[in-house]
């Protein structure tokens, strides 16, 4: 069995995620319209049409009554010269009022059947839409649940194990970096690299940071920054941190800053300041540039970070969404939200 899984797209599983929570609304409207409607419909055929048609019967009755009562009358009487008048007159008002009261006596007739067909009809659906809705209600927030769960277990599985394709391959000889796609040409000790393109070198690096979970899990503990001097701050870097135009967003010294433990004993480190935080959290995230997988994290204070880094004062109050990679005091990269390299420098030669 493989040491890795494959995972192509967590932003794919919370797609799928919003796409289901939409599907639930969509169809619980659905269903409470069509509650809604069918209760109306059978309103007005259980109460409304048979008390109409009823009157209309009634009325239509008398009006043929008395239709009948005029062609009579009219029968019965004679003119001067002594014979009939003619009823045709009489007569179609008389046919008209029958077929008006017929009419009335069908509609009755209509009422009776499509109120015993839309009750057989209502239970039926009424059946078939309760276990729709008890899907809605139980099955597929478990559901949600379960597949928060899996997000969860995989952003934490990918904090904790980087792809292989995504790892850092270790340089070759003195003074080459290896041209594997993936890695990161600025790690490799020896002679500067070419500035890359893009951020495709560095972006592997945002897989590594852990997830929302983990970062709000992490409480801040008062920890004695393990850090050893790193030497004077770079002067370029500096400069490039002041010169990158980015909006500056000022971090209080009670924030939270996220540590990968492996990354108090490693000179090259990268810092991500994430989005969606709750207040009281920066949003930075310090992890080793080398390391493949962070096995623990701790909880700190800006202003103790400061007081270990104070070279790094400017990129604490960089924009959520930048990365920045240090190697030592040496400011290495830096990308703005959109991966695109704001500033580039060759790594130093080791000692």
């Amino acid at each position: 069995m493989g040491q890795f899984v494959r995972v192509e797209s967590f932003e794919a599983l919370k797609q799928f995620r919003a796409r289901l929570c939409k599907f639930v609304e969509v169809v619980g409207v659905a269903l409470d319209e069509a509650e809604v409607e069918m209760q109306r419909t059978g309103t007005w055929l259980q109460q409304e049409q048979p008390d109409y048609w009823k009157r209309q019967a009634a009325k239509r009755a008398e009006a043929y009554a008395r239709a009948k009562s005029v062609l009579v009358r009219k029968k019965m009487q004679l003119t001067a010269l002594g014979s009939r008048y003619s009823c045709i007159d009489e007569e179609k008002a008389l046919a008209a009022a029958e077929r008006q009261v017929e009419e009335a006596r069908q509609k009755q007739a209509n009422v009776r059947r499509w109120r015993h067909l839309f009750d057989d009809e209502s239970y039926s659906y009424l059946g078939l839409a309760q276990g729709l809705r008890v899907a809605l209600q139980a099955d597929i927030p478990g559901a949600l649940a379960q597949l928060d769960q899996m997000i969860a277990a995989l952003e934490a599985y990918a904090t904790e194990t980087a792809p292989a394709e995504q790892r850092s391959v270790a340089p070759g000889a003195a003074g080459e970096a290896s041209g594997t796609p993936g890695d990161l040409p600025s790690m490799a000790r020896g002679t500067p690299a070419a500035p890359p393109a893009d951020g495709q070198a560095y972006r592997m690096l945002r897989a590594r940071t852990p997830s929302r979970a983990v970062r709000d899990a992490t409480a801040v503990a008062a920890l004695g920054i393990p850090w050893q001097p790193v030497g004077t701050a770079d002067p370029a870097g500096q400069a490039a941190l002041a010169g990158c135009g980015l909006a500056r967003m000022a971090v209080a010294d009670d924030d939270k800053v996220v540590v990968s433990r492996a990354a108090w004993q490693s000179a090259r480190v990268y810092l991500e300041r994430v989005r969606g935080v709750v207040s009281g959290d920066s949003g930075w995230y310090i992890g080793g540039a080398d390391e493949h997988a962070a096995a623990a994290y701790d909880g700190v204070r800006a202003a103790d970070v400061l007081a270990a880094r104070p070279d790094w004062r400017a990129v604490l109050e960089l924009p959520a969404g930048c990365l920045v990679v240090f190697d030592g005091a040496a400011l290495v990269a830096v990308l703005d939200p959109q991966d695109a390299v704001l500033w580039f420098s060759g790594m130093r030669a080791a000692p």
